[in-house]
């Protein structure tokens, strides 16, 4: 019996794979598509977010990910700010909410991933480079003037959700620069009831294909996203932007429960509503 759970979890991945294979070239068609009929930037229009939130939304179901919030994104230009457990992160956040993220340039070098990033806008940064900063950050104020809502994840790195490292105040800057609010993102992982601090954790020296394939036999996995009160513009320096964010994320994660409910959930931003 054992066996046999055992070879039909692998088939189960296998198919899966497949089925997520046929997702990714849809993502290279759709780029295609709007690259040409409204140009290079399409991402950063309304019409060209919520495209790739749809693209993103249906990502999240192929990998089995049953996305559960409370509280809402901002529905205007804003700053989100999360901790940050897995590159399965970043799925559930646009998958919720039109977004353009702000990544470390090592996912660049990720095949077919770092391409379709790319692709949709997704703003790269090297870190430990001052002029790369610069240019980061005023990028960001450009989108955020837009009308464009930013994530990044503060703490530079992955954890397994345990607790929440200290978060680096240098992005935060972009939010002040341009007027708009913070808001916090907690995010946390569940599987079979219990906090998963093992499948959707992508740390250390963790291999993408391997994670993947090991996602992919467990079946699915709960997100939880919980969208923080806002936090006014220019209320506190950068430094104390990043060590309330922190704080607030961390008191969030440590008294939160799993929500409960059947997925899907239905998924509200500026009118535009995703069901199962």
């Amino acid at each position: 019996m054992k066996s046999f759970t055992q070879a039909f979890s692998h088939i189960t991945a296998f198919t899966r794979l497949v089925w997520l294979g046929f997702h990714f070239l849809h993502g290279f068609l759709i780029i295609l598509v709007n690259r040409l009929r409204w140009g290079k930037e399409w991402f950063y229009s309304e019409r060209g977010a919520k495209i790739v939130q749809r693209w993103m939304w249906r990502g999240s179901r192929v990998l089995g990910l049953n996305i559960q919030i409370s509280g809402m994104p901002c529905s205007q230009s804003a700053v989100l700010v999360s901790n940050h457990i897995s590159w399965l992160d970043i799925v559930a956040i646009a998958a919720t909410t039109p977004v353009t993220f702000v990544s470390k340039a090592d996912l660049q070098g990720w095949p077919i991933v770092g391409k379709l990033a790319e692709a949709t806008g997704t703003i790269f940064i090297k870190r430990g480079s001052l002029f790369a900063v610069h240019k980061t950050l005023s990028h960001l104020r450009k989108i955020i003037e837009q009308g464009r809502k930013t994530v990044f994840f503060p703490e530079g790195t992955t954890t397994r959700g345990k607790s929440v490292n200290k978060f680096n105040s240098g992005l935060f800057e972009s939010a002040n620069s341009a007027m708009c609010p913070v808001q916090p993102v907690a995010i946390s992982y569940f599987h079979e009831g219990k906090a998963d601090r093992e499948i959707a954790p992508y740390v250390d020296d963790d291999h993408f294909v391997a994670h993947l394939w090991n996602l992919f036999r467990v079946g699915n996995i709960q997100v939880q996203l919980d969208f923080l009160d806002e936090i006014t513009a220019n209320t506190h320096s950068r430094q104390g932007l990043a060590l309330f964010c922190q704080n607030r994320i961390t008191e969030m994660l440590e008294t939160s429960v799993m929500i409960n409910k059947d997925y899907p959930v239905e998924v509200y931003d500026v009118g535009y509503v995703v069901t199962g």
